[in-house]
């Protein structure tokens, strides 16, 4: 698991139509002032502006209206109602679980004697399908907010970066991107389909294992919340190497490990790769090595050049296996303390 910003800028994507206009800019810093400042209220004034309909949270709202005055169930539909839509659109991971607390007993798949549930869930699952992930524009925008992160933030394992070719040859899809992965899965929280902070490109194989699992009930953390500390991968040591790698999670009750199946995943699929590491280290230039016989301490390149991979935190969405390889080193460095 990697950090992925949630910051105000990264939860408002657009239309590029006008996107270089001094107005277009002008409203879209308005937008993003708002969502910093947590006022809401300003959207209903924001919302007639000439280029609201050019952003998603205002694409995404108005589209919701109208399918929510579709539901039978009185009872769904007026919590439904009575939801501040734009806190729930843009609002941060913090405020989504906050909105889960509030409404789970209607609005999540808890009470099996509430009717209708299904009619609910099929309405925000064709609004996810036609606004998002059927809809190649606003895809394609959602997608660029990430566009400095290219390896899934699950797994840290595979690459997600969108293709995007000028020709096809016929057969082949011209467009391929990654998968548009629900944190807090929509068909348990129907009403969070659409929340930019409930979406995040994954790799298939870690949106598939993960599934339906209920992820706010299991305690697990966002990308969009954990820190570096949050969790830490551990290396069993035995004649030289690296006989089994653990993920330890700073927080007990965090089941994202399991959820994931990650240990298995880095111990089954990764062994050759951390041990080939671990080679490099006790390989390194003896001379280099004699001077560091205190600590084993490298500077930033030496890293680099070693691992072959990304020393600081926030680099490690760019490149496979990077978070594990940092504390593989940190083990290696403290052993030599």
């Amino acid at each position: 698991m990697i950090k992925v910003d949630n910051i105000a800028e990264k939860r408002v994507f657009h239309l590029r139509e006008n996107e270089s206009e001094p107005d277009f800019i002008k409203f879209k810093n308005e937008i993003i002032e708002s969502i910093k400042n947590k006022n809401y209220s300003n959207f209903d004034t924001l919302k007639d502006n000439e280029y609201a309909k050019q952003f998603s949270v205002f694409i995404f709202h108005k589209k919701i209206q109208n399918e929510v005055s579709k539901i039978t169930n009185p009872i769904i539909k007026t919590q439904l109602q009575n939801l501040n839509w734009f806190k729930v659109l843009v609002g941060s991971v913090e405020e989504i679980k906050e909105l889960i607390r509030d409404n789970e007993y209607v609005l999540a798949q808890r009470n099996p004697e509430l009717l209708d549930f299904k009619q609910y869930k099929d309405i925000f699952e064709n609004l996810y399908k036609e606004q998002l992930s059927g809809n190649e524009k606003l895809k394609k925008q959602f997608f660029n907010l990430f566009e400095d992160m290219n390896v899934c933030p699950y797994c840290n394992r595979n690459f997600v970066n969108p293709i995007y070719k000028e020709h096809s040859l016929g057969a082949d899809n011209k467009n391929q991107s990654p998968d548009i992965e629900h944190f807090f899965p929509k068909s348990i929280y129907p009403f969070l389909s659409l929340s930019i902070s409930n979406l995040l490109p994954s790799c298939a194989f870690c949106n598939k294992i993960k599934s339906d699992v209920d992820t706010f009930q299991h305690n697990c953390l966002s990308p969009y919340e954990i820190k570096n500390s949050d969790f830490r991968f551990d290396f069993t040591l035995k004649s030289e190497r690296v006989k089994e790698v653990r993920l330890i999670s700073k927080n007990k009750n965090c089941k994202n490990s399991d959820i994931l199946h990650l240990e298995s995943l880095y111990n089954e699929v990764h062994s050759k790769y951390i041990n080939d590491n671990l080679d490099d280290v006790l390989k390194y230039p003896r001379t280099y090595k004699d001077s560091l016989k205190k600590e084993f301490k490298l500077t930033e390149s030496d890293y680099k050049e070693l691992f072959r991979n990304y020393h600081d935190e926030k680099d490690f969405n760019k490149q496979p296996l990077s978070k594990m390889t940092k504390d593989l080193y940190n083990q290696i460095k403290n052993l030599t303390k």
